[in-house]
């Protein structure tokens, strides 16, 4: 589909657009354990930006992309970071708005690096040159979407591809509180480009492998309930993948089963990663902002949607958690 307009986006659009024309050897990567968000948005910004002329493109990812991207066209281009050599006068971070959130990828960047953000995320403390930052986008799909149409680049089959994943994954296929009337808009854009919305979906939202199942056994099995119901926790043990033949990748939206639960505002998912740390998400419903628990825990996320690295073992990471909830939000796990 080619554009016949250009989109009136902000200011800061059109400065990553001219970011990415002035650049030469250009870096592209996201945060790490990526989602379909992050897979999907790298891939057609390294298209848009050979689009626009750069000679050098890479992506890079610290983490492996997920086996339900890795359909998408030219998913195995995603180097990680140790085979790859620098410098890299530009370096492009999508769906995050930190060199920290990229993990191993950090260490190409250096001093002398433009770097570009572009991401829905909230953030309060820039550290980019260069940014299109804008919570307001149901997800950085969408934002590279707009970023196409505001260059006048048509929308390939391929791209079109990757950010109807990058779109659907982030909005639960368009059913989360997240989505807006733009995004439907822009996934209109995207099926005039030819996609197959059934055969997407099939192979990302409705698979499921049989070590993810055994995975959601485990976890409905631990789950618990808050006496008043508001609450669902659940934890997934170091032990369980292994015990399940999951990979990391199958605890991804695990914890919707339990936002989903009658009853429930905050849903919370504690995952062991190793003897001194726990992962938490976070999902809620409106009346509670996930976003506000992760930031105090040196996380972040959406109001929705959130999570955070605890410094603490599961049990301890539990009890400072709870104690939190109670003092805070006057909830009682």
């Amino acid at each position: 589909m080619k554009s016949k307009t250009k989109t009136a986006l902000p200011r800061e659009a059109g400065a990553v657009l001219d970011a990415l024309r002035g650049a030469s050897r250009l870096l592209i990567t996201s945060h790490v354990n990526p989602d379909g968000d992050a897979v999907g948005s790298v891939l057609a910004l390294a298209t848009l930006a050979r689009s626009l002329g750069v000679q050098s493109v890479t992506c890079c990812m610290q983490d492996p992309v997920p086996r339900v991207y890795e359909w998408l066209a030219e998913s195995g281009y995603i180097e990680p970071p140790g085979r790859l050599h620098g410098p890299f006068d530009t370096v492009l971070i999508a769906d995050a708005n930190s060199i920290s959130r990229t993990g191993l990828a950090a260490s190409l960047v250096t001093q002398e690096s433009c770097l570009v953000v572009v991401d829905h995320h909230i953030v309060e403390q820039p550290d980019w040159h260069v940014g299109f930052v804008d919570p307001s986008y149901a997800a950085t799909g969408e934002m590279v979407a707009e970023l196409f149409e505001a260059a006048g680049v048509p929308l390939t089959h391929e791209v079109a591809e990757c950010l109807y994943v990058a779109i659907s994954t982030d909005t639960g296929s368009f059913r989360y509180a997240n989505t807006t009337a733009r995004s439907h808009r822009i996934a209109a854009r995207l099926v005039d480009a030819g996609i197959n919305i059934r055969d997407i979906t099939s192979k990302v939202i409705d698979l499921m492998s049989l070590g993810k199942f055994q995975l959601l056994r485990i976890l409905l099995d631990r789950a618990e309930l808050s006496k008043d119901g508001s609450i669902a926790h659940a934890a997934i043990l170091d032990k369980d993948l292994s015990t399940a033949g999951a990979l990391s990748e199958d605890v991804d939206g695990l914890i919707n089963y339990l936002r989903n639960l009658e009853g429930v505002q905050l849903a919370i998912l504690f995952r062991e990663a190793g003897a001194t740390s726990t992962k938490v998400s976070f999902r809620s419903q409106p009346e509670i902002n996930s976003s506000e628990i992760a930031r105090h825990f040196g996380g972040g996320g959406h109001a929705m949607a959130a999570g955070a690295t605890l410094p603490w073992p599961l049990d301890e990471a539990k009890s400072m958690l709870f104690h939190y909830l109670r003092q805070t939000l006057r909830m009682q796990p």
